[in-house]
């Protein structure tokens, strides 16, 4: 809270992200964190964005105003496409009702939400794509992103999945370009279909 508050004023910042994979994972300090921002007036001069779990947003829907009155105004929440329901692979614990609910309390709370689905796992198909953009358009996120199954190399999931892999160009380790080939598609068809996913989503928003 000290660094936003020399960020405000002395650089006239307006909004940062909590770079942290779960900022909320530890919900005490989470509380005291953003009770600090009020205590000093921050939340009237600076807003904020996290990514988290929808775990935590379920876990914390009686707070969600109280953050929102901290100044935080964007949740991108990690969320289960289609071919991950099928393979328990990311130790998510949660449930597609689980996802939409997280998505709803925070709109209701009036903090902007950003749905994160992965896809290009091994066993992706044209029909979990499909399932995929169904389930992001019954939610009803502010934004959705589909981001490539990206495992880093020189980690034991890359050597793991090295047969798969068929990028080895880490500049293209973007989360943007498939780097792996699912058993069912081609990585040409695999970007094919989240460009039609993005295109639909954001056709039917405007």
């Amino acid at each position: 809270v000290d660094e936003i508050e020399r960020l405000v004023n002395d650089h006239g910042v307006g909004f940062f992200i909590l770079a942290d994979e779960e900022p909320t994972i530890n919900k005490k300090k989470f509380i005291e964190f953003c009770q600090g921002l009020i205590d000093r007036g921050l939340n009237e001069k600076i807003k904020w964005g996290i990514n988290t779990r929808v775990t935590d947003i379920y876990r914390d829907r009686d707070l969600l105003k109280f953050y929102r009155k901290a100044g935080l105004v964007h949740v991108s929440l990690g969320t289960e496409a289609a071919a991950q329901l099928k393979l328990d692979q990311f130790n998510k614990e949660t449930t597609v009702s689980q996802n939409k609910e997280a998505i709803r309390l925070l709109r209701e709370a009036d903090i902007f939400v950003e749905a994160q689905f992965i896809v290009g796992l091994d066993n992706e198909t044209p029909e979990t794509l499909e399932e995929t953009y169904r389930m992001a358009w019954d939610w009803q996120p502010d934004l959705a992103n589909w981001a490539m199954y990206t495992p880093w190399p020189f980690t034991p999931l890359f050597q793991e999945l090295r047969d798969q892999v068929e990028v080895y160009d880490f500049s293209k380790y973007n989360f943007v370009t498939p780097i792996m080939k699912p058993s069912a598609m081609t990585r040409g068809e695999l970007l094919d279909g989240v460009m039609k996913n993005y295109r639909r989503f954001y056709m039917q928003k405007a």
